[in-house]
């Protein structure tokens, strides 16, 4: 591998999947899905940002790599890097583990190079992974594209990092340094999004057999404080320093959407509700969006709270194919509003049969689990559920929209390190069960999914939420086999893997009390076999 000057490696959820035994349950069908293997925007933004300023950089997507190919050997591929600066980000909570084993595997193979972390939950543990985790020697906090750069080139002076803006490390006497932040982006305006070129591989921007697809930024920040979110205005406030998002103008938008074309991107996802900067911004976007018609199949915008008609209106004069997302996350008004999304299934159901009307299609997406749900009032989001998939399947039949809808789309939850109920948990109805970075490993280490899971209610405890996340896929599955997504038979196999699931999950619990970590994995070994030995003869 030619020579670097920043090497920025986005890493696997989890470093050594392949060798773990590891049963994903819930949260997916395949070890393979669950490693989260797309590059944040950030990280190619900061990428771009210091290649326009001269220095050598690219962003290694480990993760990709080890998604894509069952012979990749990631110690390797480490080992032959070569870079006076490896970053590694840590954004999403989930790539906790991966991130730090990544990075002591690159202190251990080129100790001569600098180790950094980024991201947001990099952020919110700065002070943490310097003090445990001495092969790591600097964390950029929260905006890093110009701190980053303004590292660089005090290295390049002093030989060793100093006081620039953003920055925790050690000094060479061992003492922990935080550096104030600098001020925030009032914009996005001086940052870029569609360097694909930078990053390496390319898989899954243009995954094989499907179509190419990228995200663009909207802003960095948001208006709203969803409990559980770690990119809330909350969080954003006190761990970026940033009292309101900075937003990239509709006609840099336009400019990255004809750029991404120009590389092939035809699926484009803007990230972040337009409606935040106000009705002049986002009239001036869809106008923008407009005019851009050849060479987008698909274009998507988040939706964090019903639109009325004369927003959908415009949206729908965009002329191309619209897919519009949004996340009630739960059937219960009243659960809903103790998330931090004060709005009613009336609301939500009046703005998708507006969109239908348009012939924009709604994607759907909720939880199981949340604060102030009960196994009870589950049953209110399963309802919620019917009355959306028979909506759906109304507007495909009549022809009022022409992308095929599989229904709503739901998951187990996590809060968010740096969100309001990671800080105060009790106040929004949770009980943490990792405080910290070095605990979160330890349990995204553990074989099983259910493990993963960072919290209890008062209404349910770690049993209690497996039951209700279960039963909640079980209830998907029966959905969409009603509706016509899932074949007699797509649907037997997903309910044997769904009943398998739960017992997986009491035989997990009763290894894992077994004294020694040998006997522990050779019985998760054997339960495994079990598994899919079962599994094959019942499906295949």
């Amino acid at each position: 591998m030619s020579t670097y000057d920043v090497i920025i490696i986005h890493p696997p959820a989890i470093y050594d999947f392949r060798k773990k035994t590891v049963f994903t349950g819930a949260l997916g069908s395949s070890v393979e899905q669950i490693q989260f293997n797309k590059v944040p925007i950030g990280m190619l933004s900061i990428a771009e940002y210091l290649d326009r300023h001269g220095y050598r950089v690219m962003v290694d997507n480990i993760g990709d790599r080890m998604v894509s190919s069952p012979h990749f050997d990631a110690e390797q591929h480490l080992r032959h890097l070569s870079a006076s600066v490896i970053a590694i980000g840590l954004n999403f909570q989930q790539h906790s583990q991966g991130a730090i084993e990544v990075a002591r595997r690159c202190k251990e193979l080129h100790p001569g190079s600098l180790i950094i972390l980024g991201g947001l939950t990099a952020t919110c543990f700065h002070e943490e992974i310097i003090t445990k985790y001495h092969f790591v020697d600097a964390v950029i906090r929260a905006e890093a594209e110009k701190p980053f750069l303004m590292l660089l080139r005090a290295l390049e002076k002093r030989g060793k990092l100093s006081d620039t803006p953003n920055l925790t490390y050690r000094t060479d006497g061992g003492e922990l340094r935080i550096t104030p932040l600098m001020p925030v982006s009032q914009d996005l305006d001086d940052f870029e999004y569609t360097r694909l070129d930078l990053i390496a591989p390319n898989t899954s921007i243009f995954p094989p057999g499907a179509p190419p697809r990228w995200s663009l930024a909207v802003c960095r920040g948001c208006i709203y404080n969803c409990s559980i979110c770690g990119g809330s205005a909350y969080a954003y406030k006190k761990h970026m320093g940033m009292n309101k998002p900075a937003f990239r103008s509709p006609g840099k938008i336009v400019q990255d959407i004809r750029k991404l074309i120009e590389q092939g991107v035809s699926f484009i996802g803007l990230f972040q509700d337009p409606r935040m900067a106000g009705e002049k911004y986002w009239r001036e976007l869809f106008a923008g969006l407009a005019r851009e018609q050849e060479g987008i199949d698909r274009l998507s915008l988040d939706l964090l709270v019903p639109a009325d008609e004369e927003f959908i209106r415009e949206v729908a004069k965009i002329g191309q194919q619209v897919v519009l997302h949004i996340c009630p996350d739960t059937g219960s008004d009243a659960v809903r509003r103790q998330l931090g999304r004060p709005y009613t299934n009336a609301e939500l159901l009046n703005c998708i049969k507006l969109c239908h009307q348009y012939h924009l299609p709604v994607t759907t997406f909720f939880s199981a689990g949340l604060a102030g749900e009960t196994a009870d009032n589950i049953k209110e989001t399963w309802q919620l559920w019917e009355e959306l998939s028979a909506i759906d399947r109304q507007a495909q039949f009549s022809g009022s929209i022409k992308v095929p809808l599989g229904g709503p789309i739901v998951g187990p939850i996590v809060l968010d390190p740096g969100s309001m109920a990671f800080d105060n948990p009790e106040k929004y109805g949770y009980k943490l069960l990792y405080n910290n970075l070095e605990e979160y490993i330890a349990g995204l280490s553990r074989p099983s999914w259910h493990q993963w899971l960072n919290y209890e209610t008062p209404q349910l405890d770690s049993a209690g939420l497996v039951d209700v996340i279960i039963s909640t896929v079980e209830f998907a599955i029966n959905q969409r086999e009603k509706t016509g997504v899932y074949s007699f038979y797509e649907a037997l196999a997903e309910r044997l893997k769904a009943d398998a699931d739960r017992t997986i999950v009491r035989e997990v619990d009763q290894i894992m009390m077994l004294e020694s970590q040998e006997a522990q994995e050779e019985s998760l070994r054997i339960l495994k076999r079990r598994h899919e030995a079962f599994l094959n003869s019942r499906i295949g």
